[in-house]
């Protein structure tokens, strides 16, 4: 499984870090429709009081991890093409 999972990130913990941040950005997207489905409105006030607007910062995130990624493989096919 590890094998399939660094594969998956083309043996680069870069990209594998990415994939984390994405993941997080993700949730953090989500989390106010979770709130409001698991019934419990006051978790979003919480995350809101010790993150600020999660939207946005869940966006920021996605943002960060995409950019993150299209430069780890921009490195990666420049060092595929020297070699």
């Amino acid at each position: 499984m590890l094998a399939r999972i660094k594969a998956a990130c083309l043996h680069s913990m870069t990209i594998a870090w990415s994939y984390c941040i994405a993941l997080a950005g993700a949730l953090a997207s989500i989390i106010d429709d979770l709130a409001d489905t698991l019934g419990d409105p006051g978790v979003k006030d919480q995350i809101g009081a010790a993150i600020g607007d999660v939207k946005t910062t869940g966006r920021i995130l996605l943002v960060i991890s995409v950019v993150t990624i299209i430069a780890r493989l921009r490195t990666l096919r420049r060092s595929d093409q020297c070699g």
